[in-house]
């Protein structure tokens, strides 16, 4: 099997890395001099776990009102009617600017004067600006269709056919229906160039089966490693010398979003194991039915 081109994550480097890209499909490289999360907030609020979302909109939220608060104080409470007098004017003008900004309006406190007036009429629009754009948020972050697809810890070396073979599994976790399901499985490989380069080359795997049509059990990814393979009389102890690395690109159709989803997955050289063999994870039960145990999906014996 014959090198491919760069798929895009570089070809040479001054030191052998330890992986390019993580078990989550993340890369693992530190960017500098990008686009902080500040500078691409919207981003930020699509991507973080729903506890920093809820935070962060909940700390705009009163820091919006504490600002309409301080200029309610400045002007004077007195503008505002209906003050309870056994109450702080903070904690009036406050409560006063969270049922303004929401559009609530109890009616217990009013402006009744030009400046405040004014004020709570410019806090009300930054309300339902505010409002608008947090609903897009949360709309954005359930409705972007992301895919559940769990793969085997390891990437196994086992017996296959009279020679051997590279093994992985995957499983669609969600009770979806994924359609037209395609892979790519690229390799890439340390070649060491003197002292201080460290190149790497890659290799687009050969798959027995690289595209299915229906998704509702385990797929087991076979690459045979034959005379062409780049692993062809290679040890496991060689594997890992050079830093061998498996880049795994899926495409496939969910039917509930109707769209096109990605994910990626890697395995670096720690994550391989040999002359063992995976255990199938699903079976009929007694009514003829096929079982699927998806937590069996890492079991495998040794040979």
């Amino acid at each position: 099997m014959k090198t491919v081109k760069d798929p895009g994550l570089g070809s040479k480097f001054q030191k052998p890395l330890n992986r390019l890209m993580n078990r989550d499909g993340s890369y693992n490289i530190i960017r500098r001099g990008g686009l902080t999360p500040w500078q691409d907030f919207y981003k930020y609020l699509l991507e973080i776990p729903l506890y920093k979302f809820l935070f962060f909109t909940g700390l705009i939220y009163i820091i919006i009102n504490l600002i309409f608060t301080s200029l309610y104080l400045l002007i004077g409470i007195d503008q505002l009617r209906g003050v309870p007098t056994n109450q702080p004017p903070f904690f009036s003008a406050f409560f006063f600017s969270t049922q303004t900004f929401t559009t609530v309006g109890y009616g217990s406190v009013s402006p009744w004067k030009t400046g405040a007036e004014i004020i709570a009429m410019i806090e009300a629009f930054v309300g339902l600006l505010s409002f608008a754009l947090a609903t897009g948020l949360l709309y954005g972050r359930f409705s972007r269709p992301n895919s559940r697809i769990a793969f085997t810890k390891n990437a196994i070396i086992t017996p296959f056919e009279n020679e051997k073979a590279l093994m992985f599994k995957l499983v669609n976790l969600r009770n979806n229906v994924l359609l037209n399901s395609k892979i790519k499985v690229f390799l890439s490989l340390d070649k060491i160039e003197g002292t201080n380069n460290f190149n790497k080359d890659y290799f687009q795997l050969t798959l027995e089966t690289d595209s299915i049509t229906f998704f509702p059990l385990t797929w087991t990814i076979v690459h045979k490693i034959t005379d062409d393979s780049p692993l062809h009389n290679l040890s496991l102890d060689e594997i890992k010398l050079k830093k061998a690395e498996i880049f795994v690109l899926i495409e496939t159709f969910d039917e509930t979003f109707s769209q096109e989803i990605v994910q990626k997955h890697s395995y670096a050289s720690e994550d391989w194991v040999e002359n063992v063999k995976f255990e199938s994870n699903f079976r009929p039960n007694a009514n003829d039915q096929l079982e699927l145990f998806i937590n069996e999906l890492d079991n495998y014996t040794t040979l």
